[in-house]
């Protein structure tokens, strides 16, 4: 009895909400699995990520969904399997009997759209302005370097003649 009471701790493996958000845990309490109404992604035992998609597919991954379904096992009796953002499947196995119960979000998918703000698009054009400043300062720097590179370029090419011409020496016979 003492033995199934330390086996039988209560641990949290994973929640699941109505609005798309869930987060699976390995058995060792690292994030395993996570997803929201605009992505998803899967972690090895180290937490680095997997397989990471976008529920909308716009930046698709062939190995991930919704082209391709997700599967993991989170402990002996309980696996998930997520083929879509309303597709999410909590699977409880023991022997040969099986339930499964669907998780996933039937709400509406989020897209990301940026900030709306006066303050922000004030911002942003002044970033531009700086931007094309620095742009035209560049170019400036580039023409005042490539044309003294040239000037060099002529000088030695003249010393050199010189040097040349000077040394030379002519030989008459008489």
């Amino acid at each position: 009895k003492q033995w199934y009471q330390r086996r039988v701790r209560g641990r949290l493996v994973g929640v699941c909400s109505h609005n798309g958000r869930s987060t699976i845990y390995h058995e060792d309490g690292k994030l395993q699995y996570q997803s929201t109404p605009l992505e998803g992604t899967v972690f090895n035992k180290e937490e680095l990520k997997t397989k990471h998609w976008r529920w909308d597919a716009f930046q698709p991954h062939v190995h991930a969904p919704p082209f391709q379904p997700v599967y993991f096992t989170i402990s002996p009796f309980l696996s998930m399997r997520s083929v879509s953002l309303e597709q999410q499947t909590l699977v409880f196995s023991y022997k040969r009997h099986s339930f499964k119960c669907n998780v996933g979000s039937r709400t509406t998918k989020l897209t990301a759209r940026p900030l709306e703000c006066p303050e922000l698009r004030a911002y942003l054009g002044e970033l531009e302005t700086a931007k094309q400043a620095i742009n035209e300062n560049l170019r400036k720097l580039n023409n005042s370097l490539h044309s003294a590179h040239q000037l060099a370029f002529k000088e030695a090419k003249a010393t050199k003649r010189r040097a040349s011409d000077s040394t030379r020496s002519v030989t008459v016979k008489v």
